[in-house]
């Protein structure tokens, strides 16, 4: 029944088909940021041990989809490279530093973080489909929450979730209108990476709304053509019937001209 009921929901859910890699995706950003905005010992090590947490998780999902897909001729290495990077990034980010980062530590970092957000991108957005509109509005509707509870953790100048919300939402829109605006370098690299995340997800929400004005204007088309498609057949049969009809009036008089013909 629920195959019947739920198709849309069941191909959403299908975007989640790695939860484990997803997992350990999403549990190298607060790492990231336990690491950057941490002031104590404790933050730190908490951050250098969320990334090896997730480096161990992202290497589970990368054995399992090894093993189930070894056997398969074709096999594209692409994401499998992307995913041994990270590995290595967030086994690198857990080994354990001290003191300010230097460029080449920050360079390196962030670079980790561009592919994370890749890897997020293709693992979840390449599925999304018109027919996926309100998933992607929820979708859209929690990672604005979620962001708003970043920038209440990491801005100062944010006072409340409220505030940090809105900020989200200027920023995710690229509004700008300075009432709030990022002040400490975690704040501003978290801004950097919503506003790449509010490109996709507005252009993606833009793309569904238009793709279900096409949809219905599509639909339709497709009624009146069927309806076109129906009226033609019925006027196919009936001239088919006509044509039997007069070949039946035919072949009677054929009939009737060959008696007359022997009795003369």
């Amino acid at each position: 029944m629920s195959r019947t009921l739920y198709p849309m929901t069941q191909r959403f859910i299908a975007w989640f088909s790695r939860p484990i890699l997803l997992g350990g995706l999403l549990l190298s950003i607060p790492a990231f940021y336990l690491l950057l905005a941490g002031e104590t010992d404790v933050y730190r090590k908490i951050g250098h041990g969320t990334y090896i947490f997730s480096a161990l998780i992202i290497s589970i999902d990368v054995y399992l989809q090894w093993a189930k897909n070894r056997h398969r001729r074709r096999r594209r290495h692409g994401k499998l490279i992307m995913d041994a990077i990270i590995i290595i990034g967030c086994v690198l980010s857990g080994w354990p530093t001290s003191g300010e980062w230097g460029v080449i530590e920050w360079l390196l970092r962030l670079s980790l973080c561009t592919v994370i957000l890749l890897r997020m991108a293709t693992l979840l957005l390449q599925k999304l489909k018109p027919s996926h509109l309100m998933q992607v509005i929820g979708l859209a509707l929690l990672m604005l929450s979620t962001a708003g509870a970043g920038f209440y953790w990491l801005e100062p100048n944010v006072n409340s979730y409220a505030n940090g919300v809105w900020l989200a939402f200027t920023t995710v829109a690229t509004v700008g209108y300075g009432d709030i605006v990022p002040s400490t370098p975690a704040s501003k690299i978290f801004a950097v990476f919503i506003v790449l995340l509010g490109y996709a997800m507005f252009s993606i929400v833009t793309a569904n709304i238009a793709a279900l004005f096409v949809g219905e204007e599509e639909k339709l088309f497709e009624r009146e053509f069927h309806a076109d498609i129906r009226v033609l057949t019925r006027e196919v049969q009936a001239l088919r019937e006509e044509l039997r009809q007069r070949d039946k009036i035919m072949l009677h008089l054929q009939e009737q001209l060959d008696r007359h013909e022997g009795r003369e």
